[in-house]
């Protein structure tokens, strides 16, 4: 059997898009040169690689079996390219990392603009997704790095622990609760919630916490988006339960009051860092940047200094 490295690329496209004519736009290449080159291994295969109808295009065993093996090569070769672009000096590449618009918003920008700075050759890519969305992307190798809540991590990731994130009850300044000093989770059942869908890592450990608490709240509405969320609770839809860093513009204008929520005293702290894959080669850049994370979030050590890459004393 002899397999080539086109027609591998090939079947990994139209796999990857699901079409044909998707795959030879990703490719530049004709439709009917992708088409020839499936076709050419899945003689050498002696088995279809794809169940063809006018509607639908879906993987048969057999390719299944393939698409495993040719996505683990094409992440090897993109490694190999990279790692051989290392080679020079750290004057050019991609970074790309993926993380929830809260770090996005509150954590990051300051260490972003400073790498920039220091390594303006190298292009950053920012994703935005939930931390379990993240950890997939990581798993997945579409990333290089995440920036999440340490939970729920999977056995093929290596996770940096760098802060701790601080969740508390938000409400309008004028509600009932927003006079008190601490509230429990049981003391937020009569109240309408608005929380993180479900695809929230926090989302989950409040879920978890309830479970054994057994709370049951309200959950009246699920977003995906913490900014959204404030806006919900500034208009009196309801309450929700943010991280506090979230809201820190909110309190000085006096358009949202915060309450420590009991509960969360007896539990560690939820941990946020840095995640990559075990095992895969981390670009120059990467690596840089996670040496650059562990030092703005070292205790002691906020802040950057502009127009430095290097944590100010």
């Amino acid at each position: 059997m002899n397999l080539s490295y086109d027609q591998a690329v090939a079947f990994h496209a139209v796999a990857r898009h699901g079409s044909f004519s998707l795959a030879a736009k990703a490719l530049f290449r004709s439709q009917s040169a992708v088409s020839i080159q499936v076709a050419k291994l899945e003689g050498e295969i002696g088995q279809p690689l794809f169940h063809r109808t006018t509607r639908h295009l879906a993987l048969t065993e057999a390719g299944k079996v393939l698409l495993k093996y040719v996505s683990e090569m094409e992440g090897l070769m993109k490694e190999a390219v990279q790692e051989l672009e290392d080679l020079d000096r750290l004057e050019a590449g991609r970074l790309v990392l993926c993380t929830s618009d809260t770090t996005g918003c509150y954590r990051l920008p300051a260490i972003l603009k400073s790498f920039q700075d220091r390594y303006p050759g190298i292009d950053i890519v920012v994703k935005n997704a939930t931390s379990l969305r993240t950890i997939q992307a990581v798993v997945d190798g579409e990333v290089d790095l995440g920036v999440v809540t340490l939970a729920y991590l999977p056995r093929e990731i290596e996770a940096i622990p760098l802060f701790s994130r601080h969740d508390v009850l938000i409400t309008p300044p004028d509600h009932p609760l927003a006079k008190r000093r601490t509230v429990h989770l049981k003391d937020m059942e009569q109240y309408p919630l608005i929380l993180l869908d479900q695809h929230c890592a926090s989302r989950r450990l409040i879920d978890d916490l309830c479970e054994k608490s057994r709370v049951q709240l309200d959950v009246a509405m699920e977003l995906s988006s913490i900014e959204v969320i404030k806006h919900f609770v500034r208009i009196e839809a309801g309450l929700s339960i943010v991280p506090s860093i979230a809201i820190q513009e909110e309190l000085e204008n006096g358009t949202l009051a915060q309450v420590t929520i009991g509960d969360f005293r007896n539990r560690p702290r939820q941990k946020m860092g840095a995640i990559y894959l075990k095992g895969r080669y981390l670009s120059r850049a990467a690596r840089s940047f996670l040496e650059a994370l562990q030092a703005y979030f070292r205790p002691g050590r906020r802040k950057i200094a502009e127009g430095r890459g290097k944590p100010a004393a």
